[in-house]
């Protein structure tokens, strides 16, 4: 090391032998031996790393590299007389690494480019269809299952002059039961009462549980008598003492139960009433029970009165389009926001949209709604788009404006209206929204696609979570559900989304995961090769101006 750091001494005071060109060739040589150290930090780093020899045979072909190249070097700094020699064997062994380096990752090539088999699709689909239909804590189906089930049993029901009740059960102080004793024993807590209520009800009768602590039972072909003798067994297994790792926890149920088809002939409201009638078990003093009566219906009033404000609230301007960010990570910068729509009601409030969208869906008011959140989406990012800022817009279109015979004359009448390249503009629909009429969803969506719109497969995994969508539709993105990223850290559903995200890649879908909330999920997701990401983490929806300020004036994210 002296010697060297004495001929540098030394040819700096001669430029003939050690010139500028010299000096960043030196630095070039040094530079090699760190992308080896980057590599083994990233390996250290990595607990499971694949094709972990093609790592190692690239890192010994750049040493090998950098040694070759300070050979070139040395000559400038110092008189070796060997040094030809040497220079040979580098090159030889750097030719010879290279060689088994670029055979290794021929090799894989076929691995990594290769499209799923038909059988690897179907294992994949079970999957997703077990996580889309069942409650991954008690096994017990979920609320989007029952609801499914519950229809086909109103057909059932219909045809064939049959009773059935719905009972909903939700549990009493479960929060503090959470709090004293931890999560782990209020998810055993919600196991015992799953196996409780299982073995209480028939063989025939269908118990899920809708999230949290509460649960929906369909008791099949039972009159109102014999739905409050199954309920009555219930409360007493229930409010038994449960003993839980050698502790003895208490917890009362409070139940509420509808019954077809006296109450209601839908599923929705059969439900509805359920919960109003648990609301008011729990108010008369919780571990009880009550049957839907007609004194309950406050809540149908409130609804009839929002419909009525609803109607007038587009000519009385109280709606706003809120816009909430979609982050590219490969690039951190702001591409796309999505159009969402929010109520300021001048009595009320803020109205959820949970309370007023499926109000208009059912109503019919979503169609001349929809077409306003459309239009001032549109003129929206044609302004932004003026002012410079490189931004697209995706805006979800409800069943009612799908299956409508003007919407692709619509769509193309407001781009043109607001002058806005087709290509900026995305439209979401769901998969169930999808499947409704097939033939015709995919008539549409094509002649969409071929005006130069781009197309959104919104919340996958929340409706039948076919993969088979993925080729059948015609769509440009994928959206994977809220409920998948919640729980990415889980095993199975990371796994189930990096398949998703592996077949929609391999279709040329961009994937974007949608409630992101924490920066832990953030590197999950770009481990799992998903490029674009949208949720709180970034920003709730805001206003337009909010929007600009926070975002679009720099369209990064920091």
């Amino acid at each position: 090391m002296s010697q060297i750091l004495n001929s540098l001494v030394i040819a700096s005071t001669h430029t003939s032998h050690f010139s500028i060109r010299t000096f960043f060739d030196l630095l070039t040589s040094l530079a090699y031996f760190t992308i080896p150290l980057a590599i083994l930090f990233f390996m250290k780093k990595r607990k499971h790393v694949k094709f972990k020899w093609i790592y190692i045979c690239f890192t010994l072909f750049i040493l090998l590299c950098g040694f070759t190249h300070a050979l070139h070097v040395l000559p400038h700094l110092m008189s070796i007389e060997p040094l030809q020699s040497i220079q040979t064997i580098a090159a030889g062994l750097t030719a010879t690494i290279s060689i088994i380096t670029a055979i290794m990752v021929w090799s894989i090539m076929p691995r990594l480019l290769r499209i799923p088999s038909t059988a690897e699709l179907e294992e994949a689909n079970k999957e997703i269809r077990y996580l889309a239909h069942y409650d991954m804590l008690t096994g017990l189906i979920n609320r989007n299952y029952f609801n499914i089930l519950m229809e086909q049993v109103i057909n059932e029901a219909t045809q064939y002059k049959k009773q059935f009740a719905v009972v909903f059960i939700d549990l009493d102080r479960f929060k503090m039961i959470n709090d004293s004793y931890g999560h782990r024993m209020g998810d055993l807590l919600l196991e015992e009462v799953s196996n409780r209520i299982v073995r209480t009800v028939g063989e025939k009768d269908i118990v899920s549980r809708q999230g949290g602590d509460e649960f929906i039972l369909l008791l099949q072909d039972v009159s109102p008598d014999k739905a409050e003798i199954t309920v009555n067994k219930i409360l007493g297994l229930l409010s038994s003492v449960f003993i839980l790792d050698g502790k003895e926890i208490h917890c009362t149920p409070s139940v509420g139960i509808s019954c077809f088809p006296t109450d209601a002939l839908d599923a929705e409201n059969l439900i509805k009433y359920a919960d109003l009638a648990m609301y008011k078990a729990k108010e008369t003093g919780r571990n009880n029970y009550k049957f839907f009566t007609k004194a309950m219906n406050e809540e149908i009033s409130f609804k009839l009165s929002l419909e009525n404000d609803l109607r007038k609230a587009l000519v009385k301007e109280e709606f706003e389009v809120y816009y909430q960010p979609q982050l590219d990570l490969n690039t951190n910068r702001i591409v796309s926001v999505e159009a969402l729509l929010r109520w300021h009601h001048p009595e009320k409030g803020f109205v959820s949209p949970a309370d007023f969208i499926p109000l208009a869906e059912e109503t019919g008011l979503i169609v001349p709604i929809g077409e306003w959140v459309l239009r001032e989406s549109c003129k929206q990012t044609k302004k932004w788009r003026n002012q410079g800022h490189d931004i697209s817009i995706s805006v979800n279109l409800s069943n009612q404006q799908l299956i409508s015979n003007h919407i692709v004359e619509l769509v193309k009448e407001i781009l043109i209206e607001n002058q806005l390249d087709p290509q900026y503009l995305t439209l979401e629909i769901t998969e169930s929204l999808a499947i409704t009429n097939l033939t015709d969803t995919l008539n549409k969506l094509k002649k969409l696609q071929e005006i130069g719109v781009t197309i959104a497969l919104d919340d996958f995994g929340t409706g039948y979570s076919s993969l088979s969508y993925l080729s059948t539709l015609p769509i440009n993105f994928v959206k994977i559900d809220k409920s998948f990223i919640n729980d990415i850290c889980d095993k199975t559903k990371r796994e189930i989304v990096k398949s998703v995200s592996r077949i929609a890649s391999s279709r040329g879908l961009t994937v974007v995961a949608e409630g992101v909330e924490e920066e832990e999920q953030i590197y999950i997701i770009q481990s799992l090769g998903i490029g674009m990401i949208q949720g709180y983490y970034l920003s709730k929806p805001v206003p337009s101006k909010e929007m600009e300020k926070k975002f679009l004036e720099k369209l990064s994210f920091v």
